[in-house]
């Protein structure tokens, strides 16, 4: 008898269905060996180091880098106070920033490179130059506003921007946040 006209189809004839299943399963196999082998090139980097910057406890500073190499890779600075909110980020292309130091060979650069850049320099707003001493554009504040920044003795923290240059910002209990209060050239010492 012939299932010709039957609707059941037989146990023996899958109409091709395990072929289309193989060829999707290859694809799908393909498609994620691609990405990872993309994401092995990639500079995506974090260090992180506990400061004492705020009032609210232990501080933490967050450098992270990110690009598809790191020769286009961003740069990106972060302070979280002691209570877990972010107070304070800067962003920048690193090779604007820092130059052609990083390479796209060599990421272990990158690495030491976030090590070093976590570490501020934390003083008193009482340490930044008096409004006199300051050339224009060097802050964004009006003499008055940062006269008196200075005279409440607040805490100041000063990470590089560049190559031989710092971005200072102080601690505004008030506010529960950092605030921007100049940049410095500052010389830069190789250990």
């Amino acid at each position: 008898m012939s299932d010709r006209g039957s609707c059941v189809a037989r146990a023996d004839h899958d109409r091709g269905v395990w072929a289309m299943m193989r060829l999707l399963l290859l694809g799908a196999l393909a498609l994620v060996a691609s990405s990872c082998s993309q994401q092995q090139a990639r500079c995506d980097f974090t260090h992180t180091r506990e400061i004492a910057f705020s009032d609210l406890g232990a501080d933490r500073v967050t450098v992270r880098s990110f690009g598809a190499s790191c020769d286009k890779a961003i740069g990106v600075y972060e302070i979280i106070d002691g209570e877990g909110r972010p107070v304070w980020a800067w962003a920048i292309p690193l090779q604007r920033a820092f130059g052609d130091v990083f390479t796209a060979e060599a990421p272990e650069h990158m690495q030491t490179f976030l090590e070093e850049w976590s570490q501020p320099v934390i003083a008193r707003t009482t340490a930044a130059p008096e409004w006199s001493a300051l050339v224009p554009g060097q802050t964004t504040l009006d003499e008055l506003t940062y006269a008196d920044i200075r005279a409440r003795d607040l805490p100041m923290l000063c990470h590089f921007s560049g190559t031989a240059r710092q971005t200072c910002v102080f601690w505004e209990p008030v506010a529960g946040g950092a605030g921007h209060l100049f940049d410095r050239d500052v010389e830069e010492t190789m250990e």
